[in-house]
């Protein structure tokens, strides 16, 4: 099922924002959270959350299917270090009860 971003979705896609080139950097599997030489650019709970969007909007595929329990959990296991502790939560969230 696609959804319609919302016009403030929208704007940071056309403009290629920061956002959505971390998102884009998630759902392709293209991040170093060390690329920062003075600190750890780890993602954080919006760069999770813009990336679904974009998912379910099917603006980006991307590498890894953000609504599979197994995708999910299988970048975790290989980019731990990605990821903040809120953005494993948010992750991971959709399939908690």
């Amino acid at each position: 099922m696609t959804t319609i971003l919302n016009p403030q979705a929208m704007q940071k896609v056309l403009t290629h924002s920061k956002e959505y080139e971390r998102a884009i950097g998630l759902l392709n599997k293209r991040w170093d959270p060390d690329e920062q030489p003075i600190f750890r650019n780890v993602l954080q709970s919006a760069d999770v959350q813009f990336a679904r969007q974009l998912q379910i909007a099917g603006l980006i595929k991307g590498k890894v299917d953000l609504s599979s329990y197994q995708e999910v959990n299988q970048l975790m296991m290989q980019h731990d270090s990605w990821f903040s502790e809120s953005a494993r939560k948010t992750l991971l969230s959709p399939f908690l009860d």
